[in-house]
């Protein structure tokens, strides 16, 4: 748990809480499996009854046989392994990724997303955000004692419907004020995550962190150093981002907006965006932040910011007006190349767990899945055109209509294999050119960790 000055707004910012993927070092035996559904139960059964809209008597047996059942296959708390013991890779440095979910989500719901990232070697941190957009969650006031039950309070989320504004109190620079605000809320808390990591790693006496269940975990891997004296975690430059959905949103807003002195810029060199919903963000934009142009504005030329990849869903790919708004954006993102990547037979929730729960999977969820991971894996790794010729089928965009919806518009889909690339606009040669290994396999370095840093 980070202990930091509160950020006063809307939403009081007690703590930040985040989880970690990484590289494990198993030399010590830690032990394997932990829960999906985060404590205690009742409040993740009422988060996820108020985001579906069912009834909380309907979802309870499901959700107390997933709770109870359910683990993630990864190591608690076990040591980072340091990169000149793993095999199948040269790296000397860990990546640094930062991750923020969609609505719904939590820091457990993509855990097969970032347990492949960690895989491939890269430490991941997985926020929990604390806006009202997640599933549940239970902040602590440091001021109280730890067994104190009244130190706790859940929050589990919050409809656009559960909020009435006072008159002329409602926030008018957004769409939809209430995401508008936890927009605001959440660039706060990726600032402030990443500003503690770095504490953290420089072994800074004041910074307050905790381990969830209070347990403890091996600080001196973490601070471990090359052989040329720096960080084994490359936190200083080159940071990664990837997010889904909302988190989508917080990405491309983060980054078309200035938050003032009290935070140092973010060192992010890419981005990816997964299946992003833009219907917060102001238009027109968001654009690059740069200085001397206006937050969240589309510029006459783009400034030089990290360079951004989407994969889209085929059910956001279909959405007309959505998708346009899209690739205008993306237009300014990346003006040398539309980056936009459509999955066939892909939904919105194919990027999160939900797709690949046992029972409610279907037939083709993993192998969707796999291609969001080698696409992913690729752009990150500065070799996206290999894999695209070699290891992700391509296909025109071609739209068919297979029916009639109930409000008597057309039913449409995109024609194609299931799990095939829809075609770019047109494509860019990678940066280097140059593979950071030679196939999907390699890259499966270690098991991830899990460890949870609240």
């Amino acid at each position: 748990m980070l202990s930091l000055p509160p950020v006063y707004g809307r939403f009081p910012l007690e703590e930040v809480a985040f989880t970690a993927y990484y590289p494990a070092d198993l030399s010590g035996n830690p032990s394997k499996g932990i829960y999906w559904l985060l404590r205690p139960l009742s409040d993740s059964l009422l988060g996820l009854s108020t985001y579906i809209g069912i009834s909380t008597w309907l979802l309870w047996p499901a959700v107390y046989l997933f709770g109870s059942l359910l683990k993630i296959p990864a190591y608690l708390n076990a040591p980072l392994l340091h990169p000149e013991k793993a095999e199948g890779t040269s790296e000397k440095r860990w990546p640094l990724v930062i991750f923020s979910h969609g609505l719904g989500g939590g820091r457990t719901t993509y855990s097969q997303y970032c347990s492949h990232l960690a895989a491939s070697g890269k430490v991941v941190l997985a926020l929990e955000h604390r806006d009202g957009t997640g599933m549940a969650c239970m902040p602590r006031s440091w001021e109280a004692n730890w067994d104190d039950k009244a130190a706790w309070r859940s929050i589990v989320y919050l409809r656009e419907t559960d909020v009435y504004w006072d008159d002329g109190d409602e926030p008018k620079d957004y769409p939809k004020p209430l995401r508008g605000e936890q927009l605001a809320f959440r660039h706060h808390e990726i600032y402030i995550m990443y500003e503690a990591f770095k504490r953290f790693l420089r072994e800074d006496s004041e910074l307050e962190l905790e381990v969830i269940d209070r347990s403890t975990f091996d600080k001196a891997s973490w601070r471990s150093l090359t052989s040329s004296g720096s960080s084994i975690i490359k936190h200083s430059e080159d940071v990664l981002f990837t997010a889904h959905s909302f988190g989508g949103a917080t990405a491309l807003s983060l980054l078309a907006t200035k938050l003032g002195d009290n935070y140092a810029a973010l060192p992010i060199s890419k981005v990816i965006v997964l299946d992003p919903w833009l219907d917060p963000l102001p238009t027109p934009g968001p654009a690059p932040y740069a200085a001397g142009t206006s937050d969240s504005t589309l510029p006459p030329a783009a400034p030089s910011g990290p360079r951004l990849f989407v994969i889209n869903s085929e059910v956001f790919t279909l959405w007309k007006d959505h998708y346009a708004r899209l690739e205008e954006i993306m237009a300014v993102w990346e003006p040398q190349g539309r980056r936009i990547a459509t999955i066939i037979g892909s939904q919105h929730i194919s990027f999160s767990d939900f797709s690949l729960l046992p029972i409610f999977r279907k037939k083709y969820d993993l192998l969707i899945f796999d291609s969001i991971m080698r696409l992913s894996l690729a752009f990150l790794d500065d070799e996206l055109d290999e894999v695209l010729k070699s290891e992700v089928p391509t296909t025109d965009m071609n739209i068919e209509i297979v029916g009639t919806k109930p409000d008597g518009k057309p039913k449409r889909k995109l024609a194609g294999n299931v799990g095939h690339r829809i075609k770019f606009s047109y494509d860019v040669p990678s940066e280097t050119g140059k593979p950071y290994c030679d196939n999907y396999a390699v890259r499966q370095l270690s098991l991830p960790v899990f460890a949870l840093f609240t």
